[in-house]
């Protein structure tokens, strides 16, 4: 088909701000444009943290009438995707039960251990294939079972974040695949709601709705939505990856005639790194329990088999104290100096909970290096350095659970997202994890969102033609290992430095 005379509109929707970025063909390349961003801030009122879900169709509303005053009123396509685990409850009128609850409230403190009381984790894990966090939308709706359940008596509806809003663009109540397994209410075995979890936890099953796949036409925007903005009555809304990181991994550029599933490897790289592959079936044993890996929905019914690891945050929470203290650096300049920095004289564990939120980011990885008897960071350099080597020996200790829950050895590794634009840990990791690097394209969330939707609507034939389209419209670097034999050697040294028997 033609997909010269095809425009579609992605919302690419995180926890801190929201974008409606537009995708069109030219020449058989596909074209961005970012219209509207706009912050996606939670609300904290007294001791609770609620998002303002509201303002965001609003937002969204306010995107559509900018894309009709930009481009006219004909649209092909709208597709949403945001975070994972949060959720509206609905009554039976439709209407809101109570304020949208954040992932960061409080209230799910202690509850995951009530839980497991009540439903063994070897159970759970079963039957969904779940990290456990305390984040997840199974542990948010049993605080509400043990906190609050006269609430429970008033719902009719659950439905996840992106298809709330995809309710209210079309009046069409369902669940997309890949966000509901993020629930941990989902089995990915049988490719519906794990219901045996949902009645032990004392949930209503009336409550889940029917599950659609990624590249579903939803239904043509709700009449009354369409005349507010003045796009044409059949514009459609089409079902991405709703969640995030799975319209990321939709557009990795891997030559699929080259790598089969489970040869290739990917790191969404940005404030957290998720690390894994994609796999036709989920892999749910003894090793991925033991080391907390979570089987999360993929394009084509696939399988996300990846772990949450640490990303940027530290090395953009100290360039945060840096800048306030009037040392404004870019992230070329922080790389460099990090570069003429001494290697592997510090070894910090990443992913230890003293870095999650500390007051004082620099301090936390001084201290952290100070209580172990190495030598403490005191440069800007040094600190980067610290924080980049711990990045990609953290990765290194990912991989290899990775590689032996698989059996098998990973062939290239793929970086997307914006930190793949962090040259220094891309070499890192290539370095210290022995194998070819592809990095690109930064705008992977959005790239896999709006190309999901060409392929629902025919304009594009399979995935693979998907991911050639990646690879011809976007610039991708490599990275070839180098040092290998110091950085082993290093990685024996962190060893000794961190308790990773803890994770």
């Amino acid at each position: 088909m033609d997909k010269n005379d095809f425009r579609v509109l992605a919302f690419d929707i995180g926890a801190s701000s929201g974008r409606a970025i537009v995708g069109t063909f030219v020449d058989n390349q596909l074209k961005l444009d970012e219209l509207y961003r706009f912050p996606n801030e939670g609300v904290r009122i007294f001791d609770s943290f609620y998002w303002d879900i509201l303002k965001i169709f609003q937002e969204i509303k306010k995107s559509l009438s900018l894309y009709v005053n930009t481009y006219g009123s004909q649209l092909d396509s709208i597709g949403i995707d945001t975070w994972g685990v949060d959720f509206v409850l609905l009554d039976e009128n439709d209407e809101i039960i109570g304020p949208v609850y954040h992932y960061r409230d409080k209230r799910t403190e202690g509850i995951m251990e009530h839980l497991l009381k009540k439903v063994p984790k070897e159970v759970i894990f079963e039957q969904t294939g779940i990290q456990f966090m305390p984040i997840n939308s199974s542990i948010q709706l049993y605080s509400i079972v043990l906190n609050n359940p006269e609430k429970l008596n008033l719902v009719k509806s659950f439905l996840m974040i992106p298809d709330y809003l995809n309710f209210l663009l079309t009046k069409v109540k369902a669940s997309e695949y890949s966000i509901a397994t993020t629930s941990q209410l989902f089995n990915p075995i049988k490719k519906s709601w794990a219901y045996e979890i949902i009645q032990k936890m004392n949930l209503n099953p009336t409550w889940f709705q029917k599950i659609v796949f990624p590249g579903t036409i939803i239904k043509e925007l709700y009449e009354s939505v369409a005349n507010e903005v003045k796009l044409d009555k059949d514009t459609k809304v089409t079902n991405p990856l709703c969640h995030d990181t799975g319209s990321a991994v939709a557009a990795v550029p891997v030559d699929m005639k080259k790598y089969k599933r489970g040869d290739w490897a990917y790191i969404s790289s940005g404030t957290w790194s998720l690390l894994g592959v994609e796999l036709e079936k989920p892999l749910i044993n003894n090793k991925t329990l033991e080391y907390n890996f979570t089987n999360e929905g993929g394009i084509e019914g696939t399988i996300r088999l990846l772990k949450n690891i640490s990303g940027l945050w530290l090395i953009q929470e100290c360039r945060r104290l840096w800048n306030r203290e009037g040392v404004k650096f870019t992230w070329e300049e922080i790389e460099e100096k990090a570069l003429n920095s001494q290697p592997f004289e510090y070894f910090i564990n990443t992913d230890d909970p003293v870095f999650l939120n500390p007051p004082n980011m620099i301090k936390a990885i001084q201290d952290y290096c100070r209580n172990r008897g190495q030598e403490v960071p005191k440069t800007i350099g040094e600190v980067s350095r610290a924080v980049l080597e711990g990045l990609a020996f953290r990765y290194r200790f990912t991989f290899d659970k990775l590689e032996e829950i698989l059996g098998q050895k990973s062939k290239i590794l793929y970086i997307i997202g914006g930190g793949s634009q962090n040259s220094a840990l891309n070499q890192f990791t290539a370095n210290i994890l022995n194998v070819p690097i592809k990095t690109g394209p930064i705008e992977a969330t959005a790239i896999g969102n709006i190309l999901v939707q060409a392929l629902g609507l025919g304009k594009i034939e399979s995935v693979s033609e998907l991911r050639d389209i990646v690879r011809n419209s976007f610039e991708i670097g490599e990275y070839f290992p180098k040092d290998i034999e110091d950085w082993n050697n290093a990685y024996t040294n962190y060893l000794k430095f961190i308790q990773s028997k803890s994770y």
